[in-house]
């Protein structure tokens, strides 16, 4: 029997709700505010944090079409503006160099992620996806180059196909602090144009596909559930021994991560930085993945997803303390030209090799979107959305469904994880050696 809450329980609950977020406003805002205190450790670890969060519930309001990433962003500009100490980060007891460690560990266990037989399945998407992506990089660098400057040109490009590490990326080699934050800028807003464009695309292939099947000319096919039996193959490729399950722990997991991470910082001094070490932390995390060093999705398994990403997060939106109003404006007359050149590089190389691989335009279109639109979940939201709204039962919803999600992932996973990484690196080499 499941206990009931008293409704005078609830009352005390949110009385000390109440008095939670009272004591907060006066001694976390009020009197920092007005110079009374200096901002403590604890408080301005919480005031990032409440600004992520709200971030994050407005995002789920609205089901993803105000990224979280936006909402949070501007919070973070208007806290600098008002009251934020301009090193909040530091006093939140996170040290300046520890985010980029956290993210060529966030770069590995992206690496583990990936899972190379359904790229191959879905070999037709990838490279659409990967046309969309040279797309944006050879337009922004050819037009957007002589329009803008090279360098704000260089670090643009890789964020708008589609990673959130790309951005961190070049975020780190930025000359100068106002195109570090146009890195992370044109990130956060590209969504405002990758959503809604993708979202008509998928709704106009969504259309066709109906009007095909309602008429006769297709009949819903039912896949075959995928086999774990694929499973001892990947263990037969393994060459490292497995750590014992009774020694498996946070600590070991971490362990293997950091092994790769270190790894992956020497490789990059051997190269001499022609291969930039996120590109060498991505391709260890495969490879490690695949011949039995790493486990998947590590982070997760340590434990350690939650802090890594809240801190990466506390670091991007802690360099918003340079933006002021004359910035802001010039930021988004910088993003309306790039997001046009963008959009018009995935066009022409993204459609061209859609049509040829025997892919509908808006299809095409659609795919190589998927990079503006920031990868998983816009990729998700959107195509379960777009099937939704488009079917009048639950057989039509499935076909819908079993016929964009799995290339929408995929083109995500490809755009915001490895596809991103390898042009980040790729730029940074070029330009910023």
């Amino acid at each position: 029997m499941i206990a009931q809450t008293k409704p005078g329980n609830k009352l005390i609950g949110y009385i000390l709700l109440l008095m939670m977020a009272a004591s907060f406003l006066y001694f976390g805002v009020y009197q920092v505010a007005t110079g009374q205190v200096q901002m403590d450790t604890q408080t301005a670890f919480l005031t990032m944090l409440i600004l992520l969060i709200v971030g994050e519930v407005i995002s789920t309001a609205t089901k993803a079409f105000v990224p979280s990433m936006f909402i949070s962003a501007i919070l973070f500009v208007i806290g600098f503006w008002v009251y934020f100490p301009k090193d909040i980060l530091q006093l939140g007891g996170i040290a300046a160099n520890l985010p980029t460690f956290l993210v060529m560990m966030m770069v590995v266990h992206l690496g583990t992620m990936l899972d190379i037989k359904e790229l191959v399945e879905q070999w037709k998407t990838v490279l659409i996806t990967l046309a969309g992506m040279l797309g944006i990089l050879v337009v922004i660098l050819a037009i957007g180059g002589p329009l803008m400057g090279v360098e704000m040109a260089a670090i643009a490009a890789p964020p708008l196909t589609g990673g959130f590490v790309a951005a961190m990326m070049m975020q780190s080699v930025a000359p100068t602090e106002q195109l570090a934050i146009l890195a992370m800028a044109v990130y956060v807003l590209q969504g405002f144009v990758g959503y809604p464009l993708t979202s008509i695309c998928l709704k106009r292939e969504g259309r066709t596909l109906l009007k095909d099947y309602r008429s006769g000319k297709i009949s819903v096919v039912k896949a075959e559930p995928a086999a774990a039996k694929a499973q001892p193959e990947r263990h037969a490729r393994h060459i490292f021994p497995e750590i014992p399950a009774k020694y498996k722990s946070d600590f070991t997991y971490m362990f293997t991560m950091v092994i790769l991470t270190v790894m992956a910082a020497y490789l990059d001094k051997l190269s001499m930085g022609y291969v930039s070490k996120f590109v060498w932390a991505l391709f260890l995390g495969v490879f490690g993945t695949a011949f039995g060093f790493i486990e998947k999705s590590t982070l997760v398994r340590s434990r350690s997803m939650g802090l890594v990403y809240t801190v990466i997060m506390m670091f991007v939106f802690s360099q918003l303390k340079t933006v002021t109003p004359e910035t802001l404006v010039q930021l988004i007359k910088d993003f309306a030209v790039l997001i046009v050149l963008a959009t018009a590089g995935v066009a022409l190389f993204a459609i061209p090799v859609g049509k040829k691989l025997g892919m509908s335009v808006p299809m095409s279109f659609a795919l190589g979107l998927g990079t503006l639109a920031g990868g998983f979940p816009a990729s998700y939201t959107l195509s379960v959305e777009a099937a939704k709204v488009l079917a009048d039962n639950e057989e039509e919803y499935k076909l819908l469904e079993d016929h964009m999600l799995p290339k929408t992932l995929v083109a995500g996973f490809v755009s915001a994880t490895s596809g991103s990484v390898l042009i980040a690196g790729f730029v940074m080499a070029m330009f910023f050696k």
